[in-house]
């Protein structure tokens, strides 16, 4: 369960007038020390009892428009249906733009790299990654009271969605606290890390839980094979290394050897890469998460 206090339904009044809008607002986590910048895509429609079901989108300075506009088209499917009711709530960086400079893109970059990356087993992280279980803590712990204070939400188990690191930290979400989440989304995730940083726990050895929600994992069909239109063979050097897609197929395989009591999906999107991969994969977490009304 993700959220012990704070009234669910305490701005409705707030919520009508805002239908259809999307809202900001930053929080600070002691948890972590970063800046959040959290934004919510209302829905078109009144709040269920209860309040809107959400998807967490991580990267959402990134994605969020992307999982907008998935929700408001294939939401409505037809001049006559009734919009869907899904709340997404995007987290991301405070200060993060579209047209930042690069100085702020690397701050960026190290912040998620700090974020998504779970703690290791064995040995010490590199410096800068691990701080996976604090992230894990405030999407848990310190966020929702706050999204509740504002807005009509049921965030007894919302959905999350990660891409790259992001679906990285998705999966150790799983695996740590799989009673907070109704369901997890990793696309491309970036498996390799814990490979290469963590051997000794390599494979990793599954957790099981019987809460655990249904898990949809993901990636795109060229991420492991070499570009020679870009000449940089370092590069694909790396991407037929870090195996994106063998890893994460194989984590599917095996989270739905062991525990057989979770859904487990893993899908394959032919002819994407690692940036486009999330066109497809946004499509396909609304067709699971969008409920027939």
């Amino acid at each position: 369960m993700l959220l012990s206090s704070a009234p669910v339904m305490s701005h409705m009044g707030d919520a009508r007038v805002l239908q259809g809008t999307t809202t900001a607002f930053t929080q600070h986590s002691s948890a972590t020390g970063h800046d959040y910048l959290i934004q919510l895509a209302l829905p078109q429609v009144t709040p269920p009892e209860g309040g809107y079901p959400v998807l967490l989108v991580l990267d959402g300075n990134r994605h969020l428009d992307l999982f907008t506009a998935a929700r408001d088209i294939l939401g409505r499917r037809g001049f006559d249906k009734v919009p869907s009711d899904l709340a997404i709530v995007a987290v991301g960086y405070a200060g993060e733009t579209d047209g930042q400079a690069k100085a702020a893109r690397d701050i960026v970059t190290k912040l998620r790299l700090k974020d998504f990356t779970p703690p290791l087993t064995t040995g010490t992280a590199p410096e800068g990654t691990g701080g996976g279980e604090d992230f894990l803590a405030y999407l848990t712990q310190a966020l929702p009271p706050e999204l509740a204070s504002r807005y009509p939400l049921d965030l007894e188990r919302p959905a999350l969605v990660g891409h790259s690191l992001g679906g990285l930290f998705a999966l150790h979400a799983q695996q740590k606290a799989p009673e907070a989440f109704g369901a997890i989304f990793a696309i491309s995730p970036s498996l390799w890390w814990r490979q290469e940083n963590d051997p000794a726990n390599w494979p990793l050895r599954l957790a099981c839980s019987e809460t655990a929600g249904p898990v949809y994992i993901a990636a795109g069909g060229r991420e492991q094979s070499p570009q020679p239109r870009r000449q940089d063979p370092e590069r694909d050097r790396l991407r037929v290394e870090r195996a994106m897609i063998d890893n994460a197929h194989e984590h599917a395989r095996q989270l739905r050897e062991h525990c057989p009591q979770v859904a487990v999906q893993w899908r394959l999107f032919e002819g994407e890469d690692h940036g486009s991969v999330m066109w497809s994969a946004a499509r396909a977490v609304m067709e699971r998460l969008l409920r027939p009304r």
